[in-house]
């Protein structure tokens, strides 16, 4: 049964990982897929007129969309980094930090420790997944705005794509999230060396 434990919770973060992107991602982007359609059809004439007014209204909208995927691509790498979900676990299973990572958990025992809290590199990817794959929405509601203000189809259709590639990068990085959760379950999660001790010039 201790066996299951871990493979179990790594079978419900592939699952949620997998649910809450299909819930959260790709079906508010088809919703608003759809509005874009229906705003197109049946929206009166927006704000924005005149070609110029028009590109720079695009210009804007797809910026929106851009700086959205930009920062979660930051937010997330920074969340979810090994060496910092890492650190955070040796120091709440009480490591010893006078001593090398890799030294520390040589011990069966010290090993138990980092898998005994291995939840916390579980909670870390399944928060950040789940906050990164929400604020792609914000794209998908930027294309609806597009046409909102008076912009054509093609430009509207032009952030959703922008809002679909958001959506499967996000999925790409779900084998990493499960790649870091295991490790964790294993005990096998450990800091990098400091470079200062393996440097001999030091």
């Amino acid at each position: 049964m201790m066996a299951q434990g871990p493979q179990d919770a790594l079978q419900r973060l592939h699952e949620h990982l997998v649910l809450r992107w299909v819930l959260w991602g790709l079906a508010p982007l088809a919703a608003c897929a759809v509005l874009v359609l229906l705003g197109t059809a049946l929206a009166p004439p927006g704000i924005v007129h005149g070609k110029q007014e028009t590109r720079l209204a695009f210009d804007i909208v797809l910026a929106f969309g851009a700086a959205v995927f930009l920062a979660a691509f930051y937010i997330d790498g920074y969340w979810t980094s090994s060496d910092r979900v890492a650190a955070k676990l040796f120091r709440e299973a009480g490591a010893d930090a006078s001593r090398s990572p890799s030294s520390w958990a040589q011990s069966s025992s010290h090993r138990a420790r980092l898998r005994e809290h291995s939840d916390i590199a579980l909670r870390t990817v399944t928060a950040s997944a789940d906050t990164m794959t929400a604020l792609g929405g914000l794209i998908a509601l930027a294309a609806v705005a597009a046409i909102a203000i008076g912009l054509q189809l093609t430009h509207a259709g032009q952030v959703l794509v922008l809002g679909l590639s958001y959506q499967l990068y996000l999925f790409s990085r779900h084998p990493y999230y499960e790649r870091l959760a295991e490790t964790a379950t294993r005990g096998e999660l450990i800091p990098p060396e400091d470079k200062d001790e393996d440097d001999p010039s030091h």
